[in-house]
Formats: C-alpha cells, structure tokens, sequence
C-alpha cells in the first residue's frame, strides 16, 4: 500500500500580526470606554448671552464622558435645534477637552404678518427667538414665494436681505417696509413714502438713484404718492390724487 507523501515544508503559524491586532483593538476599545479620557474641560465660542445657559447645559451633558463615546454630531445637532443658529461644529480629544464653535444668524428683517419670523443677511426665513421689533419689515404675497418663482424664474431672498441691511444704514429712524407684490415688484416704503423698484436687478444703480433724489429734495417721498426706480436711468414720479404730475 502506497504511502501519503507528507510536504517537507510546513506552515508556521505567525502571532505577531495576531497579537498586533488584538492589542490594537484592546487600545481602541480602551480609549472609547475608558474614563481616562472623561470630557472634563468643555468652551464654546460664539455663543451669546441670550443662548448661553442653554448651551452650556448641552455641554454638562458631555461632562465625565468617555471622550470617543461622544457624538459631535448629536451634540451639533441639539445645538442647532434653535433655528437662531447657523452652524455648530464640536470637537474634542482624548486629553478631556472639547470646543465647540457656533455660528448664528443676523436677522435683518421681520415678516410683517408673522413679526417673530426673521430674514437672515443671506436669506434665510427662520424662526427667531430674538425681538425683532426694531427691524424692517417684509410683506409677501399671500401665497409666499413659490408665486415669485412662477411668475419671475427664481426667488431672491438674498436681494431683500441686502435691501434691508441698506434701510437700517440709511434710514435708521424711520418706519421702514419692504414689500413684494404678487408679480414680483418689489417696492420699498420708507414712512409715509413709497419706493417702486421692480425687480431686483440693478439694485445697486436704483438705490444710488433714490438718494442722490432725497440728498437734492429731502422731502420728496412725502410730496408724492411714489418713486418709480424700475429703470433707474429714467425714474418717473406718480403724483398724489389731485396733483399734477412734475
């Protein structure tokens, strides 16, 4: 009977790498458990005084806390959950410490049939927690802006936020609108005066228009019933009832 030939070279079993992993692992688990990295130094930058206690509590919350076993994400995402807030970004590090950076929204104008609805400087519609009593208001169509997006090809929130920065430089005082027809027209109220702009191109060439009018008569936008800027090279004035137009 033949005989199995048996291979004179033999397989030797290697436990470094083995050994390597398990220890690899054994560290991993270590540092994402272990209280040794407890999250005892937390700081956040950029945060308010109106938001404070509130994130702080969030970042008690982290306190004695493995450091790896901790999900910025979450964190971020708590923070966020005020509409108030733009951006949050947490890190953190295996020596105890954590950062936490905060952006928030500048509101500069106010929904004038939902006056705790803000516009943010770029365009953003929020909820704000903040009195925004002071700001400019916007009055949209009824039907808000999918409208606009049908009858101007895309909606510009960004235009009526710089348009609002400019009436809080410029009229600082004064009761200032700013108001979106639903074909799009935008017109800009400054008290008792009326501004037609029309659409948001050119803003820039229809805002110089309007004040080198006022540096010329101050009192222009009481004397007549409105300022048309739709083309800023030839502006036109609508005279009040009984008036003859100049």
């Amino acid at each position: 009977m033949a005989r199995k030939k048996h291979s004179s070279s033999r397989r030797t079993l290697r436990p470094a790498p083995v050994l390597w992993f398990l220890l690899a692992m054994n560290v991993g688990f270590g540092l994402k458990y272990s209280y040794i990295t407890s999250i005892v130094n937390t700081r956040a930058d950029g945060v308010p005084r109106y938001d404070h206690d509130r994130v702080e509590a969030i970042l008690t919350d982290m306190h004695d806390k493995p450091c790896l076993s901790i999900d910025p994400r979450a964190i971020e995402s708590r923070v966020m959950a005020l509409q108030d807030v733009d951006e949050a970004e947490l890190t953190r590090n295996v020596f105890g410490s954590a950062l936490l950076k905060v952006r928030y929204r500048e509101p500069v104008a106010r929904l004038a049939d939902r006056p705790q609805v803000a516009l943010s400087t770029d365009g953003v519609l929020y909820r704000s927690s903040l009195d925004l009593s002071a700001l400019p208001t916007l009055k949209m169509p009824s039907s808000g802006p999918p409208i606009l997006i049908a009858m101007m090809g895309s909606w510009q929130p960004a235009c009526l936020a710089a348009l609002a920065v400019y009436s809080r430089k410029h009229y600082p005082t004064s009761a200032v609108g700013i108001e979106v027809d639903p074909r799009g027209v935008v017109c800009l109220n400054i008290d008792s005066g009326n501004v037609i702009l029309g659409s948001c191109d050119d803003l820039d060439s229809k805002l110089k228009t309007l004040e080198s009018r006022l540096q010329k008569n101050p009192n222009e936008l009481m004397e007549v019933k409105s300022i048309n800027l739709t083309l800023p090279s030839a502006p036109t004035i609508v005279p009040k009832p009984g008036e003859k137009k100049s």
